[in-house]
């Protein structure tokens, strides 16, 4: 099942770049966002590359879920993130983000670019696939599940860019 999602953040590419790569970032927007635990396997920043692996626990609200999937998941699920930004241009990044529920035969691949259109504007496109042995109806319900998880992440990130001066980059797009 596939589903495409498209994102706008009110700063440049250079300051979005910037916030990806603030070690600190994944941390505290998970816990934010209800993880009750979040840990970072492996945080690369280079000039051209932000590489993210992680893993986060996350409560799970069994009366969201329908009848028949409740026992498949417990109270807790870990869910493992996979991310990769790549500067491919000056205005340009590319992006790869895997995102996979422990002990469930369920997972989501997603591609896309983040661009700057114009000065001070970025927008961020990705196209997700996921996949399930379980069916079209498991897929459906961590399609939604996703879709929620990334509104959310945008709006975290919208207010984390409020906190980072536009010229604090620690790593510079050349």
């Amino acid at each position: 099942m596939e589903f495409s999602l498209t994102q706008d953040f009110p700063a440049g590419l250079d300051r979005l770049w910037a916030a990806f790569g603030q070690p600190d970032y994944p941390q505290r927007k998970y816990l934010a966002l209800g993880a009750t635990a979040v840990r970072v396997q492996r945080f690369h920043i280079t000039a051209r590359a932000i590489e993210v692996d992680l893993e986060r626990d996350v409560l799970v609200d069994k009366s969201r879920l329908p009848l028949w999937t409740r026992m498949l998941v417990g109270n807790q699920q870990t869910l493992r993130h996979r991310t990769a930004w790549r500067r491919v241009g000056p205005s340009q990044v590319g992006a790869e983000l895997d995102i996979s529920p422990s002990g469930l035969p369920v997972s989501a691949h997603g591609v896309g670019t983040i661009i700057e259109p114009v000065p001070g504007t970025t927008r961020m496109v990705l196209t997700w696939r996921v996949h399930s042995m379980l069916g079209e109806r498991v897929e459906r319900l961590f399609v939604d599940q996703i879709r929620a998880a990334l509104d959310d992440d945008h709006a975290f990130t919208l207010e984390y860019l409020r906190g980072i001066e536009p010229d604090s980059s620690h790593v510079s797009s050349t």
